[in-house]
């Protein structure tokens, strides 16, 4: 149930019949619950959440000047300090969040909502607090795929195969790689997909992330990890490991219609091409072009600054291997720092000999420095690319775009 409005002055408007008409206490509109501490609608609720979060009353400036404007139903949008202030003075801090009561005909609704189909490890439950800024909130619970994942990366229920215990780290890399893509389909056995609701994509984010722990353990650095720090690297890196080696098998299969035809192979069954799109009508109330436009930027740069880099290189698999074992290390040492940014380096160091040896022994190539710039440029794009999807996916989380929160907050924050 929802906590009741704590503040002398609604308590009376709390106990009043259902046909009482509320009022927010900033700009006298129709109130829809206490938020902050105050009785007010939704606007002015989200209007003091946005200002706090990004800093914005620093910028704001009176109209008139004279820090007395009138913030009424009529002139609320009219100076936003003003209202800001007005805010503040009735009371409202961050710290202070109260929740609307809600109505047992839209208790009855939410539980509509909430029965959609559950998913493999992904299951939607209701929140117990209902809503916050008015807006009903969803719980996916992912704690049996965080289990399953973390005793994958403790080796519980995944062993090394012995011929991987004998290779150094990159040819172990590669091995793990190969024997994943080795259940990649090819197009012609592919399922084209329309319209993908988001639940099968979690369904395909489920199996790439066991899978992709696994190739993590196969990094003898990685497993000297702790068991915390395994899962918190896991995190930081799984999504953008998943979309650069989605991203850069699709440019293998298909080469240039990757641009022609925006052809995408999302998992090892299934292919996405340009009017393809993702249903996330399950997670969010915005329409699908809202949030695919939210992540367009990020998108059209993975394809424009990243297909015709690979398709001239074309990287064999121990450079693939190579240039994901850098970004890994690269992204974990960023968001968890101190010992894993020194084990990192050391990491790449050791990458780079061995890459040396591949290409002396193997390709006898003696001159190689021009391709393994070329490398380091693809791994600093899909880093920069990597980084400004974690910047769009905090924007939305700011602003409340989709209504579902993971049970373990950070594991989709890019």
């Amino acid at each position: 149930m929802s906590s009741t409005p704590s503040t002398s002055d609604t308590s009376s408007e709390s106990s009043t019949s259902p046909a009482t008409i509320v009022l927010c206490k900033v700009c006298a509109l129709s109130a829809h619950g206490s938020h902050f501490g105050v009785l007010a609608c939704r606007a002015c609720a989200a209007f003091f959440r946005r200002t706090v979060v990004l800093e914005r009353q620093k910028q704001y400036k009176c109209k008139k000047g004279k820090n007395e404007c009138p913030v009424d139903t009529a002139e609320r949008y009219q100076c936003r300090l003003c209202r800001y202030n007005k805010c503040v003075d009735l009371g409202m801090t961050p710290e202070n969040v109260q929740f609307n009561r809600e109505s047992a005909s839209r208790t009855r609704k939410r539980k509509n909502e909430n029965s959609i189909a559950q998913t493999n490890s992904f299951k939607l439950i209701p929140r117990s607090d209902n809503a916050f800024l008015g807006k009903p909130r969803t719980i996916m619970d992912i704690s049996s795929l965080s289990t399953k994942i973390k005793s994958v990366l403790n080796g519980k229920t995944y062993n090394l195969d012995s011929a991987a215990k004998k290779m150094n780290s990159l040819e172990a890399a590669e091995y793990a790689l190969k024997k994943w893509r080795s259940q990649q389909k090819t197009e012609d056995k592919m399922e084209k997909v329309g319209e993908l609701p988001v639940r099968q994509l979690f369904v395909i984010f489920e199996k790439q992330m066991v899978m992709i722990a696994e190739w993590l353990i196969h990094n003898p650095d990685f497993r000297m990890l702790d068991e915390e720090e395994k899962y918190l690297y896991f995190k930081a890196v799984w999504n953008m490991w998943r979309r650069f080696e989605r991203f850069e098998m699709s440019v293998k299969m298909f080469g240039n219609q990757v641009l022609t035809k925006r052809k995408f192979a999302i998992s090892n069954e299934k292919l996405m091409v340009m009017d393809s799109c993702i249903d996330y009508s399950e997670i969010t109330d915005l329409p699908n072009s809202k949030v695919a436009e939210m992540f367009r930027l990020t998108r059209s740069k993975l394809f424009h600054q990243l297909a015709k880099p690979l398709m001239e290189l074309n990287p064999s698999s121990i450079e693939m291997a190579y240039m994901l074992t850098q970004l890994s290390w690269q992204i974990a040492g960023k968001k968890m720092q101190g010992n894993v940014i020194e084990i990192g380096e050391r990491v790449c160091d050791n990458l780079a000999d061995d890459l040396h040896s591949y290409y002396q022994k193997n390709e006898k190539r003696s001159n190689y420095a021009g391709r393994l710039v070329r490398l380091m440029n693809i791994v600093n794009a899909m880093k920069k690319i990597h980084l400004q999807r974690k910047n769009t996916m905090e924007l939305a989380r700011i602003f409340e775009m989709f209504k579902v929160d993971f049970s373990d907050p950070d594991i989709f924050d890019c």
